[in-house]
Parts: structure tokens; C-alpha cells; sequence
């Protein structure tokens, strides 16, 4: 008897609006395949509409893992991401079942194949001061230290991303060199076993559209009461994974500090730039396949790609 045995890890990226939770879930039944997810804010326990979090529907059919697995109030890092998504996929083969990691968190991506520089500890009473600074001036300003101090890391943050700043900064000031040279010099632990990625694309006029249903449906529909929800419940606009985007900003809307017009040219413009920066990320990777999202055919090409990742392996031997 022989059967065909997983051997590597399918990932599946792009912008934000592309597909990927519904395209990996459907290589997941097909392939005999478990999803991990690679999405910065995907992992923080009730913080759905704004995320992009793969519905309750889709994580019904196949199972998820690095969703709903933090607090909102954790710190969650790429090099955390990366050891965990490492084991996470460890264990999926080792059950004879395909990883299938699945996001678009391109720094996380990078960090999960290529490794990533672990850096110093943390410096509680640097990050104190750095967080007092947050508190003054707003992450934008952490954001713009990083862009005048190491542009290549700036590049790897988003503007309300204070939690990623600062552990930037921290690595900064502690080591006395810039983070992106380190990262490259002295990467880490690296995913050594086979990989097939595909990257999903869309003109940029078909992405918008997507992204503008999206956000009449799940931000504007839902997400005003998530956010009360999660400050009545004590989350504070503090904790990481409020950094998301739209969560501060829809924070304002509710608390009365920003109008619903404000609130939503805000958040539609701070998503499609979001997307911009994702695309232009994926363009700088290499060894990625790329593919259409709207492809008629798309379950049945990624799942032709991705048979060089089984081997056949013959019982008793």
C-alpha cells in the first residue's frame, strides 16, 4: 500500500479583499490540509469585523490554528508568530495532513520562511518611556522615529502600529544598530522543508470594489458594535491589537470624538492604502507563484502547484 504524504507547507497570500480565507479552505478539503493563520490581528480573540478573520462558517469546515488565540491585550510579534507557525506546521505533517499557511501579513510571511532576528529582551523601563511618548504624541510620531532612524524598517509598520514601533525602537536603542540590518545579518530559524506559495492579485479597480463591499458590509454593519462591545468588556484602546485598522479610529466614532462621515473616508482610505503596501510588499518577495483571485479555475491550479509538496511513502518502510 502507498499513499500520497505531505512533505512541505502551501501558503497562500496577497492584499486584503483577495480571497485567501475561502481559497485555503477550500484547498483544505480538498488536499487533506489544516490552515495556519499568518494575519497580524487575525490571532486576537474579539476582534472580528475589522480583521478579516475567517467567518465561523468557513473555520467549521477545517480546522484553524493562530485564531482566537490571543488576548487583545498580548503583545503578538513576527518572530513569535514565526516559532509557533513553525511547530504549528511541525505537528500538521507529522498527522500526515498539509499546512496551509494562510494571510497577508507580509512580514510575518517573511519571518515564518526566512527567519528573523530574535533581537535583545525586553527592556520594561525603556518601553515605559516609549509608551509615554505613545501616550503624548500618538504612534504616528514612534512610526516617523523609526522612518528617520532606519527607513527599511518603516517600511515594515503600519502608521497606527504602535506595538511594532516600539519593539523596533526598543531593538534599536538597545543594540545600537538598525533593525533591518540585523534582521538581514543574522535572520534566525528558517523554514527548511518544501514550500509552494501562491500569491493572489486583482487590478487595482477590482481590489477597491471589493474592499468598498467589505466595508459597507462587515465595517459599517458590525464593527461600530464590536468596539463597544470590547470597551464595555475593558479592552483598552491601549492594548495591541486595537492598532488593527479602523479599530481606534471607530473607537472615536463611538466614543463622539469623530463623526460617522470622518470615520468612514478614514477607515476606506486607511484600508486601500493598506492593500497598496501589501501588493507592493509581495512584489519585493521571491518564489511566489502569481494568480489571478477571479480565476475560474483557482482551487483546481493552486492544487495542481502544489503537488511537488506529497511523496509517496510505503507502509512498513
Amino acid at each position: 500500500m502507498s499513499a500520497p504524504c505531505p512533505n512541505g507547507v502551501l501558503a497562500i497570500v496577497g492584499a486584503t479583499a483577495t480571497g485567501k480565507s475561502e481559497l485555503a479552505v477550500a484547498l483544505a478539503e480538498r488536499l487533506g490540509g489544516e490552515i495556519v493563520s499568518a494575519d497580524a490581528f487575525a490571532v486576537y480573540r474579539g476582534f472580528d469585523a475589522g480583521t478579516a478573520k475567517p467567518v465561523a462558517s468557513l473555520r467549521a469546515r477545517v480546522p484553524h490554528h493562530l485564531v482566537d488565540a490571543r488576548d487583545p491585550r498580548e503583545p503578538w510579534s513576527a518572530g513569535e508568530f514565526a516559532a509557533e507557525a513553525r511547530s504549528l506546521c511541525e505537528e500538521i505533517l507529522g498527522r500526515g495532513r498539509l499546512p496551509i499557511l494562510a494571510g497577508g501579513t507580509g512580514f510575518y510571511v517573511r519571518a515564518f520562511f526566512g527567519g528573523l532576528f530574535e533581537g535583545p529582551r525586553r527592556d520594561d523601563e525603556l518601553r515605559r518611556a516609549l509608551e509615554a511618548v505613545r501616550a503624548r504624541r500618538g504612534a504616528g510620531f514612534l512610526v516617523r522615529m523609526i522612518a528617520l532612524l532606519d527607513r527599511e524598517s518603516a517600511n515594515r509598520v503600519g502608521a497606527a502600529d504602535a506595538a511594532r514601533a516600539i519593539r523596533l525602537l526598543e531593538i534599536l536603542f538597545l543594540s545600537g544598530e538598525r533593525p533591518s540590518r540585523l534582521f538581514r545579518e543574522r535572520p534566525g530559524a528558517m523554514w527548511k522543508k518544501p514550500s509552494v506559495k501562491v500569491l493572489l492579485t486583482l487590478p487595482r479597480e477590482m481590489l477597491y470594489g471589493r474592499i468598498a463591499r467589505r466595508f459597507q458590509s462587515e465595517f459599517v454593519n458590525e464593527l461600530p458594535a464590536e468596539v463597544r462591545r470590547l470597551l464595555a468588556a475593558g479592552v483598552p484602546l491601549a492594548a495591541p491589537a486595537f492598532a488593527a485598522i479602523g479599530y481606534r479610529d471607530t473607537a472615536a466614532l463611538v466614543l463622539g470624538a469623530l463623526s460617522e462621515a470622518e470615520w468612514k473616508e478614514r477607515v476606506l482610505r486607511d484600508t486601500r492604502r493598506y492593500a497598496k503596501r501589501q501588493e507592493a510588499w509581495f512584489r519585493r518577495e521571491s518564489d511566489l507563484v502569481p494568480v489571478r483571485a477571479d480565476r475560474p479555475d483557482l482551487v483546481d491550479f493552486v492544487a495542481r502547484e502544489a503537488r511537488c509538496l506529497f511523496s509517496v511513502t510505503h507502509e512498513g518502510g
